[in-house]
């Protein structure tokens, strides 16, 4: 459809006339404005004039608001702008102070009473205006009223609290100190009211809550929660002392009393959970100085254990103290002791739950400072332990195949090198009576090597090197035999003498060179040829063919029992032994 000149002359026109309506209601609404915002300026003059500075602010306000015309800058207009910044700052701390009041919110309020001070403060100072309205809006909004009314409440529930934990002697929730203190001294009636009363509140407080808790609780838990009120206190700048003091007193009568009746352990808890609550204390605390004395004297009785060789209740003692002490380095100390008392301790401390049979030490053998061994019969095993120049303790150990119940071990210092001798072992052999066996300590190597297994009816040392074996398995049987010891074991050397046929025969050769064989070697021990002729050799039983089981005195032996074939019976270390009879000197009549 094509739009005329007209239509669209008479569209424009209509446009205009819409438009200029427009402007006419806005430039009318602009007028109405402004009249009404010179009208509250007016008004706002009028009640600062009359001094009535609420309702000139408000007034002032309003008209400050609509934005529509500026008044100027007169001297009354600089004041209420002042004025009404001042009414959003009391308005806004209002706010916050009401949030902080419903969710009881301590920490808040009290932000808020500090603020308000200032404030005060701030304008109180200075005389005119500003004071004037400060005081008015502050009334007109209960600001102080709501402080006062709160932190009164706040008081008396304080007070109540505290009255509820001692008749509950309930002592967990004391947030009841925290409000106290927080609430401004105007509220008490002063600084010097507030310390007053608050001294005798947590006093009186505090007393009955100890004296309960020393009733009801343990030792730890009268210190711990006293402890954590000292804290609080301090934290809060409140002076305590009194309650330290009755600390002090009560933490040293009962730690006296655990001395008193020698309870250690009772001792060790308490002066542990004490010190604990060093940081409570003071540098000259009377009770810490009793319990480091009472440790120090502890410590001497442990020192006079070990002088009279009681190493293990030595040990024992500082180990109870470690809670008060560091007792690593004593204790070490108590043990190199124990072991140069007593070197078999090496082999007891490491192996508590083995039965060793017996334990053989000394000193200064292959290349040790000090060395134990011992047969353990359950094991089947020899068990050696020795101390190393550096300190450092070594442990070995040999399985041996023999008869354990018969064995016995013993240091062969006659065998071997001078400061590295065998370690001979003796038991019941197979094939022969006695079942030998020689071990060396290598401890460079780590190792125990065995040298020698050997059965025959007796053993006897030549020298360091040579042994005689009488009827040994194998090379030497049925003869006394000259064996050399070598890395390889016993080699065979020679033959001494002959046995004869009928062993049971009393009068059995002996080797040409009898006297320089040990008869008695089934101990492994060397005879002293220049005492041999002074001793008479005890046997198993009525012959040269049972072993040697030791000697008597040629000119005092034991009483005979019987005789049999040549032979007299003797009681011999608590078992029966034989010696000869019928020679010169060399038994007794029966």
């Amino acid at each position: 459809m094509k739009i005329s000149s007209y239509q669209k002359s008479l569209f424009v026109r209509n446009a205009a006339l819409v438009l200029f309506s427009l402007a006419l209601v806005a430039v009318c609404v602009k007028l109405a404005l402004g009249y009404r915002q010179i009208a509250l300026y007016d008004q706002a003059k009028s009640f600062y004039d009359a001094n009535q500075l609420l309702q000139a602010e408000e007034s002032f306000s309003r008209a400050s608001d609509m934005a529509t015309l500026s008044y100027g800058d007169e001297e009354w207009t600089v004041v209420l702008t002042r004025l009404s910044a001042m009414r959003r700052e009391l308005e806004e701390l209002q706010q916050k102070l009401q949030t902080a009041i419903m969710g009881k919110q301590d920490e808040n309020v009290l932000a808020a009473y500090r603020i308000y001070q200032t404030m005060r403060e701030k304008y109180n100072g200075t005389a005119g205006t500003a004071s004037a309205f400060f005081q008015q809006f502050t009334a007109q909004i209960n600001l102080e009223k709501k402080l006062a009314d709160y932190y009164q409440q706040a008081l008396q529930q304080a007070k109540a609290q505290s009255k509820e934990n001692l008749e509950k002697q309930s002592y967990r929730d004391e947030s009841f100190i925290d409000t106290l203190i927080a609430i401004p001294d105007e509220y008490y009636g002063g600084k010097q009211a507030k310390q007053d009363e608050l001294l005798a509140l947590f006093a009186d407080y505090e007393k009955a809550k100890l004296r309960a808790l020393i009733a009801n609780a343990s030792f730890d838990e009268v210190i711990t929660r006293t402890a954590s009120s000292l804290r609080h206190y301090a934290q809060q700048g409140v002076d305590a002392s009194w309650l330290l003091t009755r600390l002090e007193k009560y933490a040293k009568d009962e730690l006296r009393e655990a001395i008193r009746k020698q309870d250690l352990a009772a001792f060790v808890d308490m002066a542990a959970a004490y010190r604990k609550i060093g940081d409570v204390l003071p540098t000259d605390s009377p009770t810490l100085e009793a319990i480091s004395k009472q440790v120090e004297a502890y410590f001497k009785q442990a020192e006079q254990l070990v002088k009279a060789h009681k190493f293990q209740k030595a040990i024992e003692l500082y180990q109870q103290l470690n809670p008060l002490q560091d007792i690593s380095k004593l204790v070490s100390e108590v043990e190199n002791r124990w072991l140069d008392y007593d070197p078999g301790h090496m082999l007891e401390a490491k192996y508590p739950d083995k039965l060793f049979t017996k334990i053989i030490s000394g000193t200064e053998l292959w290349g040790a400072k000090l060395y134990a061994f011992g047969l353990v019969e359950a094991d089947q095993r020899l068990y050696l332990a020795a101390k190393m120049p550096n300190d450092s303790l070594l442990y070995l150990e040999q399985p041996l195949e023999v008869d354990m119940k018969s064995a016995t071990a013993k240091l062969a210092s006659e065998l071997g090198a001078e400061k590295a001798p065998l370690i001979f072992v003796q038991s019941a052999g197979k094939e022969r009576p006695f079942a030998y066996v020689g071990l060396l300590p290598e401890l460079s190597a780590e190792k125990l090597t065995r040298v020698f297994f050997a059965e025959a009816d007796d053993f006897g040392v030549e020298d360091r090197e040579h042994v005689v074996l009488k009827n040994a398995v194998g090379k030497g049987e049925k003869e006394y035999a000259l064996f050399k010891l070598t890395r390889d074991g016993l080699e065979y050397i020679s033959k001494l003498a002959d046995m004869l046929p009928d062993s049971t025969d009393s009068g059995t050769s002996e080797p040409d060179d009898a006297s320089s064989v040990d008869q008695g070697a089934s101990e492994g021990e060397q005879t002293d040829n220049s005492s041999s002729s002074q001793t008479i050799q005890v046997y198993a039983g009525p012959g040269q063919e049972y072993p040697v089981i030791g000697q008597v005195a040629k000119d005092a032996p034991p009483q005979p029992v019987e005789e049999m074939n040549g032979w007299y019976r003797i009681e011999f270390d608590g078992k029966d032994g034989w010696i000869p009879a019928g020679k010169p000197d060399s038994a007794p009549s029966p």
